[in-house]
């Protein structure tokens, strides 16, 4: 690693956030840290770390600005570290090489299909909000035997479903892309990036229930979460990086590649993506300073939106990142959730 010997600048939120991260112009730091009033913000560039490490840096700052403020008396745990103790080694390692194995191979996936729109200026992000109780969406996912993100992800295929009517007729699947925490499946304590996909969805050649839908989706992800399946993919991404011809390639050209990959491979392949962090819970003094928790994805190349999920304080925030105007697809999602019971109160930047 090379040493940033400056402190980060800390700049004030804005209406549109993250936007284009220029490194040099921020002496090199790959994250931006916001504030407005009473809020703190955190961007970060996906290569420094993934959800799992920007929560814990996040929490960690705002423990010590609540010291500094309130005279808090900070409760230190996974998510909430001591900044003064010197990092541990299992911190900083990449882990993917740690987990790897010589046998690997990347997966061909079939194109996606896309929703389109009008897309919005380079600098306009737009984020929508519902927010919901946790214990009611908890009862109606029971009712389909199904957990928080095996429902949503089925309300994610059923909307998109939905508005693939208005298109013209097309044999590519809807995919969504559901990130995995690997952490969760390998014992390891990396802060660095160390998360995975899993591309769940339904085929374009017939219409599904929701009921289909919600049985697919588990299936695809118990089938895909296999430990020999998550490493066999790991080890393919491994094996490109350390390739002797790819290593030689200038950066200048390897940029713009990567780039085109991301594009028409990558978001390619998928619809959308839908991220649950999961439910966060704070200590008990610090849960009174700490009114809500959010968290969204941000720009991508090839699709058009993004869907983000975190539970904190008995509520579930689900936060729709879109780079087009039309919200057809945020107002059916939503519609949806609405006429099985729950109330959604909506917060936008637009």
């Amino acid at each position: 690693f090379e040493r940033i010997n400056s402190n980060p600048r800390i700049v004030p939120d804005y209406n549109n956030p993250m936007l284009a991260m220029h490194f040099y112009k921020r002496n090199k730091y790959m994250f931006k840290v916001r504030t407005y009033k009473k809020r703190i913000a955190i961007e970060y560039f996906h290569a420094l770390t993934d959800g799992t490490g920007g929560i814990t840096f996040l929490l960690t700052l705002t423990s010590e600005y609540l010291k500094l403020k309130y005279n808090y008396k900070p409760v230190y745990n996974e998510l909430i570290l001591k900044p003064n103790d010197k990092p541990k080694k299992e911190e900083i390692e990449d882990a993917f090489l740690k987990v790897s194995k010589k046998k690997g191979a990347l997966v061909h996936e079939n194109k996606a299909f896309h929703l389109s729109g009008t897309k919005e200026a380079n600098n306009i992000l737009n984020i929508i909000t519902g927010i919901t109780n946790i214990d009611e969406i908890k009862k109606i996912s029971k009712k389909y035997n199904a957990t928080i993100t095996e429902f949503l992800v089925a309300i994610t295929c059923d909307t998109i479903q939905d508005l693939k009517k208005n298109y013209k007729k097309t044999n590519k699947d809807i995919k969504v892309s559901v990130p995995i925490n690997l952490r969760n499946i390998y014992d390891v304590k990396t802060l660095r990036n160390f998360s995975s996909y899993i591309n769940v969805g339904i085929s374009a050649e017939k219409n599904y229930t929701f009921e289909e839908i919600i049985k697919k989706v588990k299936s695809d992800l118990k089938e895909m979460s296999d430990e020999k399946v998550i490493n066999a993919k790991i080890s393919g991404n491994v094996k490109m990086m350390k390739n002797f011809f790819i290593r030689r390639i200038p950066m200048f050209i390897k940029k713009y590649v990567m780039s085109y990959a991301e594009k028409s491979m990558g978001d390619g392949y998928i619809t959308t993506t839908l991220s649950n962090l999961g439910l966060i819970k704070l200590p008990n003094e610090m849960q009174k300073y700490v009114t809500d928790l959010n968290f969204i994805l941000g720009k991508s190349r090839g699709k058009p939106s993004s869907i983000t999920v975190i539970g904190y304080n008995n509520k579930l925030y689900i936060t729709f990142s879109s780079i087009i105007k039309e919200t057809d697809f945020e107002r059916v999602f939503f519609k949806k959730l609405v006429d099985m019971g729950l109330n959604i109160y909506i917060e936008s930047n637009r």
